[in-house]
């Protein structure tokens, strides 16, 4: 049975959860994956077809994890693919991230961790398992010791020594709240797909600003918070300049941490819905993507965050992706690609079959990979010269 604190994945775990299918739908595939943590993926002649939701490069090798435990490779940029030879699980793999050209971690459902040391070939289990009511939805490191893996209801899990052992903390708290622009408390019934209201508590005492941090603010209130502590989704957490991470999370919130995840900021950018990915560009500008076509940045590391003209873009961005060149390209439910040459301006497309893409990669060559409902398809590099629309 799962537990007291479990909601729909289609509305509060994550983006993936929305690929997976409608709400009662992916409510039932939860609970039965929790009875598939400890069988061994199948090979099957379908796995590139079947959905997917993280890649990474190890080295010039692309990995990309999904459903069913499945973990793709391909070592001539997205021309051939192969099942890796051995992973452990059959439960939905969310995330994905490499440390070097062979060492990488995959995280997903029943707070499941693995490793692999050569390449995405074969994974062992380091953490999780078993019955679950929680899904780990992010991996970052810092460096090739130092990672954290999070999640549902802000589980955060953190390793210090290669994956030797993870340790379960509360990383976000205590917090100090930034005010940036700090949401009014949503309405009964709020807007679409915003979270649900919580009770409106002050943050815990604040600990002393971060080396670096920039803004110096005072705490504020957080009309999302829980009284007894942050439970904020965190969808995906990524590093930036000087080694500081960002993860994005529910309610509108972005979450920093300047000092090697010691300590945290919570920022409220003024957005009452669910932020599912982000990117640090190369010249230091941050984006975070979300809910309702949103896609917000911030030249500040972090302290503001502004909202952007995506064209018409209705439905939740995934994850954004700069081109070697410079250029942006974000992937989305629906079939959405939105190309921009400066990450200001955008051109929104759709693929004609309007499946949900869930990540994004450039080949190394002349095309994007983009991975999602129906697997692995390739994509155009700039927007088609006549991209489907929505119809209606």
């Amino acid at each position: 049975m799962l537990g007291s604190k479990f909601r729909p994945l289609m509305s509060r775990v994550s983006l993936a959860a929305a690929l997976l299918a409608a709400p009662h739908l992916a409510a039932q595939a939860f609970a039965t994956e929790t009875t598939l943590s400890d069988k061994p993926a199948v090979a099957t002649s379908h796995a590139t077809e079947a959905l997917l939701l993280g890649v990474a490069r190890a080295g010039s090798r692309i990995v990309a994890v999904g459903e069913y435990g499945d973990v793709v490779l391909s070592d001539d940029d997205g021309k051939t693919w192969r099942q890796a030879k051995s992973v452990p699980t059959q439960v939905t793999l969310t995330a994905v991230c490499f440390v070097d050209d062979k060492i990488g971690w995959a995280v997903g459902h029943d707070t499941v961790i693995l490793q692999t040391t050569d390449a995405g070939e074969t994974w062992h289990k380091q953490f999780g398992g078993g019955a679950s009511d929680n899904a780990l939805l992010t991996v970052a490191f810092w460096d090739a010791n130092h990672g954290l893996a999070m999640g549902a209801f802000n589980f955060t899990a953190e390793t210090k020594d290669a994956g030797k052992t993870w340790t379960e903390r509360k990383t976000l708290n205590p917090i100090q709240v930034k005010p940036g622009t700090v949401p009014a408390a949503p309405a009964p019934g709020g807007a679409p797909g915003a979270a649900p209201p919580a009770p409106a508590a002050h943050a815990p005492a604040a600990h002393a600003p971060a080396a670096g941090a920039d803004d110096g603010a005072a705490d504020s209130k957080d009309p999302y918070a829980a009284a007894t502590g942050d439970e904020n989704h965190l969808n995906a957490a990524f590093v930036g300049p000087a080694g500081a991470m960002y993860v994005a999370a529910e309610a509108g919130a972005v979450f920093r941490s300047f000092d090697n995840g010691v300590t945290w900021d919570k920022i409220l950018t003024g957005y009452n819905g669910s932020f599912w990915g982000g990117l640090a560009a190369k010249d230091g500008t941050l984006y975070i993507t979300g809910m309702h076509g949103n896609i917000w940045h911030s030249t500040d590391k972090g302290a503001i965050w502004t909202k952007l003209d995506t064209a018409g873009a209705d439905q939740s961005v995934a994850m954004g992706l700069q081109l070697k060149d410079g250029k942006f390209v974000f992937v989305g439910l629906g079939g959405q690609v939105l190309y921009s040459a400066d990450g200001q301006k955008f051109t929104l497309t759709y693929r004609e079959d309007r499946k949900g893409l869930n990540a994004v990669l450039e080949d190394g060559a002349d095309r994007l990979l983009v991975f999602g409902e129906t697997g692995i398809k390739e994509q155009p590099m700039t927007p088609p010269a006549t991209a489907p629309q929505p119809q209606g």
